[in-house]
């Protein structure tokens, strides 16, 4: 556990597990083998989520080849011939179709302010819990890295000796208030150890021990400084976005009737500079 030299440390430590809550995406992985159900569950767990008062996004991970969008339709000809990137748009309705590659972190940025996103498939990533759907007891040893928070079956998993809860589909309820207490923000990735654990796999793992909260990453910051390079946002530790925020200002104060800046928005076009 963290350890606490007073009470004001200690409610400073409380306030920063309700702000993490309060201010960012929160984060859960919903993982299985092909046919297991995980799109069956998480239909579920977010009508059940956003009957509870949230803002519930999901993250789809899918094959090179699926196809995004459909061949034929106006936007799809867009970019056969030659757009990078294309939207539709309708009342109340729009959709962007994007030919590279984007992370989750990236994602999450379109998909703007949400209190859950919940991401179907992901494997790969060893820093997001995750939700485990199996169809026989085997699947949850090649599922499992220690993130688990829930173990989702229509078959019984009893002497497995399994430390998360095991539910079936219809335990919706249960699934929705486990999700509540244990998502997390999505962290960068960078193994940095800036929090104090050697990786965003060891500070998860402690967030879900309840011996850290992720408020530790030095990288999650509200968004009071973000920088953006060829649309990549770069995370910035605490003193270079001071740094950042501090020359800004300085510089855009001495600028008639910028004196009282409230945001401050730079776009610079670093190709063909000197």
């Amino acid at each position: 556990m963290d350890s606490f030299k007073n009470l004001d440390d200690l409610a400073v430590y409380i306030k920063m597990g309700l702000m993490h809550k309060a201010m960012f995406t929160r984060i859960v992985a919903v993982v299985g083998f092909k046919g297991a159900g995980k799109t069956r569950l998480i239909e579920k767990l977010v009508g059940r989520l956003s009957s509870r008062g949230y803002r519930v996004g999901t993250l789809k991970h899918s094959t090179p080849h699926h196809p995004l969008d459909t061949p034929g339709k106006d936007t799809w000809r867009h970019r056969e011939a030659g757009a990078e990137a294309s939207a539709i748009i309708a009342d109340g309705r729009a959709a962007i179709f994007i030919d590279r590659p984007l992370t989750p972190s990236e994602a999450l940025e379109i998909l703007g302010p949400l209190d859950f996103v919940i991401l179907e498939g992901f494997k790969s990533i060893e820093y997001i819990p995750r939700i485990l759907v199996v169809r026989r007891p085997s699947e949850v040893m090649e599922l499992s890295n220690g993130l688990e928070i829930a173990v989702v079956s229509d078959q019984s998993l009893e002497g497995l000796g399994i430390e998360v809860p095991t539910l079936s589909f219809d335990e919706v309820e249960e699934l929705a208030s486990i999700v509540e207490e244990r998502a997390i923000p999505l962290l960068p990735g960078l193994n940095c150890g800036g929090c104090g654990y050697e990786s965003c796999r060891e500070l998860a793992l402690a967030s879900l021990r309840g011996e850290a909260d992720p408020s530790r990453c030095v990288h999650l910051s509200v968004g009071d400084v973000v920088l953006r390079v060829d649309g990549r946002r770069i995370p910035l530790n605490p003193y270079v976005r001071r740094v950042f925020r501090g020359v800004l200002k300085a510089l855009v104060g001495t600028l008639r009737g910028c004196e009282e800046a409230k945001r401050i928005e730079v776009s610079v076009e670093a190709e063909g500079d000197v």
